[in-house]
């Protein structure tokens, strides 16, 4: 079977170290792989070609050349005539817009086409984009893949006569399980966050929370690993704390677990989210955790039995939530063994690899192509 992925880039994001993990379950004696990168390579594009089932390569952009997106339209176009892929599944936003725009203009029509959400547009997107949403993405792919059961729930009712499905994060669970670190108590308290410093990501809460903590005399420590855009931005609010000596920013972090592993709480305070993968790598491990009550999350915290939920941009609440489990360890043990016990439950590879797979065959059967072909001629 052959699939082209599109994809944005390969950046050490969550999407793209799904669609790594993906690839190197597809077995390369039934699968043909070939990729799109439609906005640029990214760091971790090397990776690719490394794996199995992996052929080709493309990129759509580069810091040499940049292509506009009606060109890269049918740039793609070229590529799926070139390839004559059995299935175009695409991942991310640019990219799903790009395969939707590419589709409408009739190029590949009778090519299923696999849009997968990962995120919630509706809590992200304006009016514009969602319009562009609909009539570019939603309207013109045959399946839509979420990551996210409420997610998925939401879209089926807004479009129940679109096939919609859920398939879980791909996790290798950590053996390592998470035990409370033995400090003493006036020593300062650990907290972790992980995710790309950008606004959704709602970092610039958590430090508000950590200035009220300090006035509480709450003794902690904050890492957030991750990169992006806002690291400047809220080094300064830092600093405009006075939060210097007890906030780091360490960047990208390879081996996370080991990071977790020592720390006290783990916080994700998201704006919104569809299934985050910081998030189930703390609860996996076992760890207390705090996180917005957005999208996805819903279904993986349920709040006080394995975990907190707050309000999102609510510093006042997210304080209150971690005040409570850095002086409450007996609670935060507990949660903490819940959280892993619900990912155990949750999560497994094997079964979303096997869901994707049954999509991909069911999209490939003579009795839906033959429709598909007298759809298009009508």
């Amino acid at each position: 079977m052959r699939i082209l992925y599109v994809i944005d880039s390969m950046t050490k994001d969550g999407a793209e170290s799904q669609l790594l993990k993906t690839l190197a379950r597809l077995p390369s004696e039934r699968y043909a792989v070939a990729i799109v990168l439609s906005r640029a390579e990214g760091e971790r594009a090397e990776e690719l070609v490394s794996i199995p089932c992996v052929q080709e390569v493309i990129t759509l952009a580069s810091e040499d050349r940049r292509k506009h997106l009606l060109e890269k339209a049918f740039a793609l176009a070229g590529i799926v005539k070139s390839i004559q892929p059995d299935i175009v599944h695409s991942w991310l936003w640019y990219s799903n817009f790009l395969c939707g725009l590419s589709r409408k203009f009739g190029f590949w029509r009778r090519i299923p086409f696999v849009a997968s959400q990962r995120g919630d547009y509706h809590a992200r997107y304006g009016k514009f984009r969602l319009w562009l949403t609909e009539k570019l993405i939603y309207n013109t792919a045959d399946i839509l893949l979420t990551n996210a059961a409420p997610i998925q729930r939401s879209l089926c009712q807004q479009y129940p006569d679109k096939k919609i499905y859920s398939i879980p994060n791909l996790l290798a669970l950590p053996t390592e399980v998470w035990q409370r670190p033995q400090r003493s108590d006036a020593a300062e308290k650990l907290i972790v966050s992980v995710g790309r410093l950008a606004p959704e990501k709602g970092h610039r809460y958590l430090i508000m929370a950590l200035n009220l903590l300090k006035r509480q005399d709450i003794g902690c420590r904050c890492t957030f690993l991750g990169e992006g855009e806002l690291e400047a931005e809220l080094g300064s609010l830092v600093e405009e704390h006075g939060l210097s000596s007890q906030v780091v920013f360490p960047g990208f972090c390879e081996d996370v677990f080991s990071v977790l592993l020592t720390a006290d709480v783990f916080v994700l305070p998201s704006l919104h989210e569809s299934s985050p993968n910081a998030l189930i790598e703390g609860m996996a491990v076992g760890m207390p955790c705090v996180a917005s009550d957005v999208g996805g999350i819903v279904d993986l915290i349920e709040d006080e039995k394995n975990g907190l939920r707050v309000p999102p941009k609510d510093p006042e609440a997210l304080a209150s939530a971690l005040h409570r489990l850095l002086t409450n360890p007996d609670f935060a043990r507990v949660l903490g063994q819940n959280a892993r016990t619900t990912i155990q439950q949750k999560f497994d590879s094997t079964e979303s690899m096997r869901k994707l797979e049954d999509i991909y065959r069911f999209l490939t059967t003579e009795p839906v192509l033959d429709n598909r072909r007298r759809g298009a001629k009508t």
